[in-house]
């Protein structure tokens, strides 16, 4: 039976021999914790060699592991996994949606330039009138830029989108976010009202040009705090 600490000790070295861009589990033990062997996703860099020829590379290098448990890699260039993802490989998705991220490169940077990105568009809608949409670009706006400082410290990433429990576990990694409990729970209050199948549970109207203008407001004073931890 092979563990999840064993993944990621394979995932380690991996990432010092290969220098990949991201390393995802799936299968059995992603979902569970535990199984009968690794499955991994490796993405490279684009370059003139075959995937055939850069996964023959990785699977001799892991030579010294298969007499513990077996590990069944594979290796895709960057450009090749993007066209395979627009293409909407089912294969693809089910790893997306039950894949664990054991590695991704420049990760934290990525996270905020995705922050950044969003409340970019957050602005970009208040001023188009669309209220509940700049709400909702703000709540991820800080939602990533959370995650991203997370990671940072040693966090493990979970699928949650919570503003209330990414800052309990910012409380214990010691990390300052700088936010009030009042504006988190607003901005969970605005994000749940994302879906029109939210509406009529509670008499509480559509977001309001005030509700979008403080929810930017919320996430442009926490980004930056993020990006110096």
């Amino acid at each position: 039976m092979v563990s999840l600490s064993q993944a990621k000790e394979v995932s380690k070295f991996l990432v010092d021999r290969f220098d990949p861009v991201a390393i995802v589990l799936f299968g059995s033990v992603a979902v569970h914790g535990k199984g009968e062997d690794i499955d991994l996703l490796m993405a490279v860099e684009d370059s003139a060699r075959t995937p055939r020829a850069l996964e023959s590379e990785v699977r001799l290098s892991l030579k010294p592991y298969y007499a513990k448990f077996a590990i069944d890699p594979i290796v895709l260039p960057v450009g090749l996994l993007q066209e395979h993802w627009r293409k909407g490989s089912p294969f693809l998705r089910l790893i997306r949606r039950e894949g664990r991220s054991l590695y991704m490169k420049d990760s934290v940077r990525q996270w905020l330039e995705q922050a950044r990105e969003d409340i970019a568009t957050a602005n970009y809608l208040l001023e188009g009138g669309f209220h509940r949409a700049a709400c909702y670009h703000s709540q991820q706006s800080l939602d990533k830029a959370i995650k991203g400082v997370l990671i940072q410290s040693g966090w493990e990433l979970e699928k949650t989108h919570s503003i209330e429990r990414l800052l309990a576990i910012a409380e214990q990694y010691g990390v300052g976010v700088e936010i009030t409990d009042e504006d988190a729970v607003f901005m969970e209050s605005v994000y749940r009202g994302r879906h029109p199948a939210g509406e009529g549970l509670l008499p509480t109207g559509d977001p309001t040009a005030e509700d979008a203008e403080r929810a930017i407001q919320i996430a442009e004073k926490a980004i930056p705090a993020c990006q110096h931890v």
